[in-house]
């Protein structure tokens, strides 16, 4: 579902890839931090971050004597079978306890600690689940302060949520301010950061994507033009848009203004990569009206131009109707899904309404038809006072 249009109740989107990876990334902390306890050696600490590929090769069966043998092959480090007893038992937590706890704390951090269920009958447990194309599901249910991960479809790809254009602003804010931003706020800003640094540095990792984005961003570039007119310049590690021979720090541009410049940042810095996924939550709130239509085709090109997953959820008719019609227009109607959330005896699902927006529309015209049959009912009466 390539271009999602969301509306009514907040899709609770889990996204997050399960790679080898990250289990060796946490093992290798705990076996980093307990040399670093060890050893005055700074040497003994880089020897520790070279070796992911024995965390790798050993998948949770470390005996006494390999451990052993390890430090005392790569470090000054000299320690008994009884010294290592709790770090022999962290390295053989299996991945399945890893990623559960991982994803539980992101959730309860990006939930404030309040994972809950409505349903009054089974409030102590609540499940997300996500079906994919081919039939797979994959399901976390969260019960008291665990969760169980049931993973049948892993997602390679890196996921950027946008709830607000004001997550720009923390890019002037410095970084030991990101101790206090929403983790998913967090994910972004880090991401720009990090991928502007690697510009400045000269470090190219994604070379073919690089030439391949570059190819594809002109056609996206005239689009987001339309809005964001001027440029982006960088001072000392400050943002600033500039326009008119005048820099305006970017966390005094119009909210409207800010929701190109985080588009345009991601993109810029290179951040955005094929099939990535952008989740977008009611994007059109700081636009007017013919804004919104210039964000409705950014959106529908970046998914042409760059094979995006976008989900979004809209409130908004016409911000509706601008993706429907200009899907149409770049060709692309065939890649979107529509859905509308339903009440169920089991809680909220996502009826897919395929790629037609009708009952949507219908939905969110309801507003407008109230209006205009109370604005009939008001002329009606005071045309009677007038006679």
């Amino acid at each position: 579902m390539p271009v999602s249009a969301l509306q009514g109740q907040r899709l609770s989107l889990w996204c997050f890839s399960v790679h080898q990876h990250k289990f060796v990334m946490e093992k290798l902390s705990k076996l980093r931090q307990f040399v670093s306890r060890n050893t005055d050696s700074i040497s003994d600490v880089i020897a520790v971050n070279r070796q992911k590929d024995f965390i790798a090769l050993h998948e949770g069966e470390f005996t006494a004597e390999e451990l052993i043998a390890f430090l005392e092959e790569n470090t000054s480090v000299r320690v008994s079978e009884e010294k290592i007893s709790t770090l022999l038992t962290y390295l053989n937590t299996s991945n399945t306890d890893i990623i559960n706890q991982i994803v539980f704390n992101y959730f309860d951090a990006v939930m404030n600690g309040q994972i809950k269920n409505v349903n009054k009958e089974n409030r102590s447990q609540c499940v997300e689940s996500g079906e994919f194309r081919d039939g797979k599901c994959n399901n976390i249910v969260f019960k008291k302060q665990k969760c169980l991960c049931e993973i049948e479809e892993e997602i390679e790809h890196n996921a950027y949520y946008i709830n607000s254009p004001f997550a720009l602003d923390w890019l002037n804010q410095g970084t030991r301010t990101f101790y206090e931003m929403n983790l998913l706020e967090k994910n972004v800003i880090e991401a720009i950061i990090s991928a502007q640094n690697d510009l400045i540095r000269g470090i190219t990792t994604d070379v073919i994507d690089s030439i391949l984005n570059q190819n594809d961003l002109e056609g996206v570039r005239k689009v987001l033009k339309q809005a964001y007119s001027g440029d982006t310049k960088i001072i000392n590690g400050k943002y600033f848009y500039h326009e008119n021979n005048v820099d305006f720090d970017f966390r005094n541009i119009s909210a409207g203004l800010k929701s190109f410049a985080l588009i345009e940042r991601l993109l810029e810095s290179g951040v955005l990569k094929r099939k990535d996924v952008l989740i977008l939550d009611e994007p059109e709130i700081h636009l007017h009206s013919e804004w919104q239509i210039i964000y409705a085709e950014l959106i529908v090109i970046l998914q042409k131009k760059f094979d995006l997953t976008i989900l979004l959820v809209t409130h908004s008719f016409q911000f509706l109707e601008s993706l429907d019609f200009l899907m149409k227009e770049y060709k692309i109607s065939d890649r979107g899904n529509y859905y509308i959330p339903e009440s169920t005896d089991k809680g909220f699902v996502m009826k897919c309404c395929g790629n037609n927006p009708d009952e949507l529309k219908q939905n969110l015209v309801k507003g407008s038809i109230d209006i205009a049959n109370r604005e009939f009912k008001f002329n009606m009466e005071h045309d009677e006072d007038d006679t």
